[in-house]
C-alpha cells in the first residue's frame, strides 16, 4: 500500500480499505475531473497524456471543498467524499481524466472509468472485479452475489490477515459498497444480481487500450475489441 494516491500495487503489504462510502462516484467524479481540468489550464503546466495524474489532483481539493462543489449536506461528509473521489481519480491518465471531464463522453463511458479508477486505487475491488466479475461472465455463470464476494475474501485472508481483523459492520459496509458500485456501473443488475456485459464506445477503447490491463477489471472478452 503505498503511498494514498495512485494505483495500488500490493506485493506482500495490506489492502487500502476504506471504500466504505460513495458507491461508484461517478458524478462527483466528473465534476471534479472538470475543476481540475480548468486547474492544469489556468496553471499553463503541459503533462503527458499517459502520464497518471497522481497527488497533483489534491490542488483542487481546498476550492472544491469550500465551494461544495459536490453539494453535500454536511461540511463532514463534504471532506471525505471529495478525498474519496480524488483519490480515486489521481489513478487515471491525463488522457482518461480529460475523456472524464470532457464534453463528448457518455455516462455510460464515464461509469466505466469510474469502475476503472475504484478498481485501480484499491487492489481487492479490482482482483475481485477480475478474478469473480469477469470470470463469472466468461464462464457463462452470470449469477453473481455476497456468497461469491464471501468466499472470495475468505480465499484472500491467508495472505491479509487485516481482511480477518476488519470488524463485521465495516466488512458488511466494504461489500454493500462494492455491490453499489457494480449496481451504478450497470455491470450487475441490481434486481436479480445478474452481470451485465460492458459497452465500451470506441473512444474510450482506445484510450484504454494504451493500459490494456483496464480491460482486466470489465465482464467482457477482449476479442471483442
Amino acid at each position: 500500500m503505498a503511498g494514498s494516491f495512485g494505483a495500488e500495487t500490493v506485493q506482500g503489504e495490506r489492502y487500502r480499505l476504506s471504500f466504505t462510502v460513495g458507491g461508484l462516484l461517478a458524478q462527483q467524479g466528473r465534476i471534479l475531473a472538470e475543476m481540475y481540468l480548468r486547474h492544469i489550464e489556468s496553471s499553463g503546466v503541459n503533462h503527458s497524456p499517459q502520464t497518471e495524474v497522481g497527488e497533483s489532483i489534491t490542488a483542487i481539493r481546498p476550492q472544491a471543498v469550500a465551494e461544495n462543489a459536490l453539494a453535500i449536506r454536511t461540511a463532514s461528509a463534504n471532506k471525505r467524499i471529495v478525498a474519496e473521489t480524488t483519490r480515486r481519480l489521481s489513478t487515471l491518465t491525463f488522457e482518461e481524466l480529460a475523456y472524464l471531464g470532457g464534453s463528448v463522453s457518455s455516462s455510460a463511458d464515464r461509469e466505466t472509468l469510474m469502475w476503472i479508477a475504484m478498481c485501480r486505487y484499491y487492489a481487492i475491488v479490482g482482483e475481485f472485479a477480475n478474478e469473480v466479475l469477469k470470470e463469472h461472465y466468461l464462464v457463462g455463470n452470470m449469477h453473481l452475489d455476497f456468497e461469491d464476494y464471501d468466499r472470495f475474501i475468505a480465499n484472500k485472508t491467508s495472505w491479509h490477515p487485516e481482511l480477518e481483523a476488519l470488524s463485521d459492520g465495516t466488512a458488511k459496509k466494504l461489500r454493500s459498497n462494492l455491490f453499489k458500485a457494480m449496481h451504478e456501473a450497470h455491470m450487475l443488475d441490481k434486481t436479480n444480481d445478474t452481470v451485465a456485459p460492458s459497452m465500451l464506445s470506441r473512444s474510450l477503447t482506445d484510450i484504454l487500450m494504451k493500459r490494456p490491463g483496464s480491460f482486466e477489471y470489465l465482464p467482457m472478452r477482449e476479442s471483442s475489441l
